[in-house]
């Protein structure tokens, strides 16, 4: 599949969900429902960079007894009160 620059600039941000009455065959399957605990890291990852992370975390995750899973999802990066060129900045 041929990637577009939107795939290539296209932020993720990984994570980690508890889930219940589902059990996982592969790193890469996807919980059909599961709750939000907290963000893995700090920022967003590429795609690439969120897939090694989701598929490193999970492979370890279903060795454990502990129902959790890292999840990958895609977000959009806002920078609200940026300022705009030209415009006065006063600190």
């Amino acid at each position: 599949m041929k990637r577009t620059t939107a795939d290539r600039t296209r932020r993720f941000r990984v994570w980690i969900a508890a889930y219940d009455d589902w059990r996982p065959s592969d790193a890469r399957d996807l919980p059909p429902k599961a709750v939000a605990l907290e963000p893995a890291e700090e920022g967003t990852m590429s795609g690439d960079q969120a897939v090694a992370y989701v598929e490193a975390f999970n492979r370890t995750a279903i060795e454990r007894p502990r129902r959790i899973w890292a999840v990958a999802l895609p977000v959009t990066v806002r920078y609200e009160g940026e300022p705009q060129a030209g415009e006065t900045i006063e600190g």
